[in-house]
C-alpha cells in the first residue's frame, strides 16, 4: 500500500538518487576518457600522414619503424577507447533499469493512493498530528 510504504519509498529513492549518481559520474568520466584517447588517436594519425606528404617518397628505414610503432599505438587507443564506450554503454543500461524499475513502483505507488484517497482513507493520514 501507498501510504505504509511513503517513508521506504523515500528511503529508497535517496539510495538510488544516490546510485544513479555514482552510474552518470561514471558515465562522464569514461566518456571524457575515451574522448581523450580518440583525440590523441586522431593527432597521431595527422601527424603520419603529415609525414607522407613531407617526406616527398622518400622513405628511410628509420621513418617505417616510427611509422609502425604510431600505427600500433594509433591501434591500442582505438582498442581502448572502444572498450571504455562499451562499458558506457553497460551502465547507461543499468541507470536504465534503475531509472525504469523506479517509475514502476511509483506509477504503482500512485494507484495505491489513489485508491486510498477514493476510499475516503486520506483524512487520518492527513489529520495526523506532526
Amino acid at each position: 500500500m501507498a501510504i505504509p510504504r511513503a517513508g521506504v519509498f523515500l528511503n529508497d529513492y535517496f539510495k538510488y538518487s544516490s546510485t544513479l549518481r555514482r552510474l552518470l559520474n561514471n558515465m562522464r568520466e569514461l566518456d571524457e576518457r575515451s574522448q581523450a584517447m580518440i583525440n590523441q588517436s586522431m593527432e597521431q594519425t595527422k601527424y603520419c600522414l603529415g609525414l607522407f606528404s613531407q617526406s616527398n617518397k622518400k622513405v628511410h628505414p628509420e621513418d617505417d619503424e616510427f611509422i609502425e610503432k604510431m600505427k600500433q599505438e594509433i591501434e591500442a587507443n582505438q582498442e581502448n577507447a572502444l572498450g571504455l564506450c562499451a562499458e558506457k554503454v553497460l551502465l547507461a543500461k543499468q541507470a536504465y533499469d534503475l531509472i525504469d524499475s523506479q517509475m514502476k513502483r511509483l506509477e504503482e505507488d500512485l494507484g495505491h493512493f489513489s485508491e486510498y484517497v477514493k476510499q475516503g482513507q486520506m483524512v487520518h493520514f492527513v489529520n495526523k498530528p506532526s
